[in-house]
């Protein structure tokens, strides 16, 4: 006679017995109770991609405050040289001779201000699409964009001699 149940696959019809047989592992007897490992721990965690709710609203804060301030430098950044010249007459330092230095590192800190934030946001998209924490991306952009404008106005007016003058107390 023929069982007229399909045939069993893949051990579905399998005893826990015939299942530890399968495995190698030693089939307990009657009576006998083997150890088992504990079921895994669950670790709580946040979830792969779940957002922080927190780090969303100040991460694009950041990056909206970003474009203002790229604009608003680009016309200051753009007159370098008037801009410096009214930070020297309001220090009593005296003058700042215009020169094409300062159009040109008007023109590199404007640039690189731009490009920084378009670097920052990229990244900082990323982030946040991945789950993972962003808001020190749009600080870290900014940082870099302050030391790129600082060292460019810093040659700018350490390269003057009314500057040096004024800070030797020789002027």
């Amino acid at each position: 006679m023929t069982d007229p149940r399909p045939r069993p696959q893949y051990g579905e019809y399998a005893t826990p017995q015939d299942q530890a047989k399968a495995m190698g592992a030693a089939i307990p007897t009657r009576g006998q109770v083997t150890p088992q490992s504990p079921p895994p721990l669950a670790v709580p965690s946040r979830a792969k991609g779940a957002p922080r709710r927190w780090d969303l609203v100040l991460t694009l804060a950041l990056l909206a405050y970003g474009p203002v301030n790229v604009v608003t430098g680009f016309f200051q950044f753009a007159n370098l040289a008037t801009v410096l010249n009214q930070v020297y007459t309001s220090m009593g330092i005296g003058t700042f001779p215009p020169s094409s230095l300062a159009t040109s590192l008007g023109v590199v800190i404007n640039v690189s201000n731009a490009v920084l934030y378009v670097i920052t946001a990229f990244v900082t998209a990323r982030l946040l699409r991945s789950g993972r924490l962003a808001f020190y991306v749009p600080i870290a952009g900014a940082a870099a964009a302050w030391i790129v404008s600082g060292v460019c106005i810093g040659i700018l007016m350490f390269g003057d001699p009314t500057f040096t003058g004024y800070l030797s107390g020789t002027r």
